[in-house]
């Protein structure tokens, strides 16, 4: 009798097929490997502006744009956009299509590298 309740609650959670069928089609989303290379070429810019950011700060840690927290917040989005980027290409390299879990990974990635002080630096724009 328990299990019917529970099998019972959870498809009056699920609201019925059309709502599963579209989550099962947003989590196998997947992205062309032309969009995904594109992608992976815009961090590649933003990743050398972070670099040249933090090789800057790197001798001027006393001036307000090279806060810890800023060159925290670089530091993180450059290590989850290149995470992205590796796997996109090994995706592609192995004649997949690209997740576009891992798609929007690295364009929020490069989305929040251009609202650091990095996007000011060389390559980033």
């Amino acid at each position: 009798m328990k299990k019917l309740g529970l099998v019972i609650v959870l498809a009056l959670s699920l609201g019925g097929c059309a709502q599963l069928q579209t989550l099962t089609q947003v989590v196998t989303a997947t992205v062309s490997p032309t969009q995904a290379i594109v992608a992976a070429n815009a961090f590649d810019a933003a990743e050398s502006g972070a670099t040249a950011y933090l090789v800057y700060c790197r001798t001027n840690l006393a001036t307000a744009i090279c806060s810890a927290d800023n060159r925290r917040a670089v530091i993180k989005y450059t290590r989850a956009g290149r995470a992205a980027r590796n796997q996109i290409e090994t995706t592609i390299n192995s004649g997949s299509s690209v997740p576009s879990a891992l798609y929007n990974t690295l364009i929020a990635a490069v989305t929040n590298l251009r609202s650091t002080p990095a996007a000011a630096y060389a390559g980033a724009q």
